[in-house]
């Protein structure tokens, strides 16, 4: 009697392994299908700094600093003031605040005379929004700019009460070096 339990038994269970890879089969399309997937697109931040509305790069750019007063002319008792406005304008997506640093002025296509006499230095914008306000050191001018905001600091060119009067009428060309670094 013991065999013919062990065939029946044998049989229940070739049937449920049967039933089993039949059930398997039926879902072993499902197990091998494919959809296509879209690529995705990942972009990193543009460490982007304007320079009076100009992109800085790291060769320079050309910018022309706004007068603080149109049509000012540069006289050993006038000094004359510019504007200069940086932007960060990156667009990440989280805080990106940058430190930028203006540098010693130097002068090109200069007469050597105005060159030795004239002074140029920078400090940033006060409070009252003009330049002739601001304070003036020989040390470079630092500045934190917020992600979408912008920073304006003030050049102020002048000559020395002794300055020789033929100078008059002579044009500089002044650089500013500006150093834009990323801080947290």
């Amino acid at each position: 009697m013991r065999i013919k339990t062990m065939v029946q038994t044998a049989a229940v269970i070739s049937l449920a392994v049967v039933a089993g890879l039949l059930g398997v089969g039926g879902t072993w399309a499902l197990w091998n299908a494919s959809a296509p997937a879209q690529m995705g697109t990942v972009q990193a931040a543009d460490f982007s700094v304007t320079v009076n509305g100009s992109p800085l790069a790291s060769q320079g750019v050309t910018a022309t600093a706004r007068p603080e007063t149109s049509g000012a002319a540069l006289t050993p008792k006038t000094p004359v003031y510019s504007i200069i406005a940086i932007t960060n304008a990156t667009n990440a997506s989280g805080p990106f605040s940058l430190r930028t640093v203006l540098g010693q002025p130097t002068t090109s296509n200069t007469p050597a005379a105005l060159a030795s006499n004239l002074t140029i230095q920078t400090a940033s914008m006060p409070a009252s929004n003009k330049c002739a306000d601001a304070s003036y050191t020989s040390t470079p001018t630092a500045t934190t700019i917020t992600k979408g905001a912008t920073a304006s600091l003030c050049l102020r060119m002048s000559l020395p009460q002794n300055a020789p009067g033929t100078l008059t009428q002579t044009t500089a060309t002044v650089a500013v070096p500006v150093t834009a670094t990323q801080i947290q």
